[in-house]
């Protein structure tokens, strides 16, 4: 089973971003910079984001989960499912476990939040 503790949520500032975004604070190429690693992880190790991209407007919005943790070696900083990270809490005591929207349409990206993942 996984759980999580130590929640930070980025949600607020995702909000601040895109108002800033919409009144022509911030540049469409500002906001729209994934690169093509985190583009083809969410395509592969990402879930639907069960909502429209906030830039283009496309439905092909995703989410994708980052792992870190000094103890995991060349597994941090990769994509995994959440399945996956549930298998790896069997080798791993905590994961740290960022959560990303992507957009492969328009390259929107935004931390949504971090998080410890625990086997529970």
């Amino acid at each position: 089973m996984l759980t999580y503790r130590d929640e930070i949520n980025h949600l607020w500032e995702r909000r601040h971003v895109l108002r800033q975004w919409r009144r022509g604070e911030l540049s469409r190429e500002s906001v729209c910079d994934a690169d093509f690693l985190l583009i083809t992880a969410s395509q592969y190790h990402g879930s639907s984001a069960g909502r429209d991209c906030p830039i283009c407007g496309s439905e092909q919005l995703r989410t994708v989960e980052w792992i870190y943790g000094e103890k995991l070696g060349r597994l941090s900083g990769t994509a995994r499912t959440k399945e996956e990270i549930a298998e790896l809490l069997h080798r791993f005591p905590e994961i740290t476990v960022h959560t990303v929207e992507v957009c492969p349409v328009c390259k929107w990206n935004f931390l949504l939040k971090a998080r410890t993942a625990v086997a529970g």
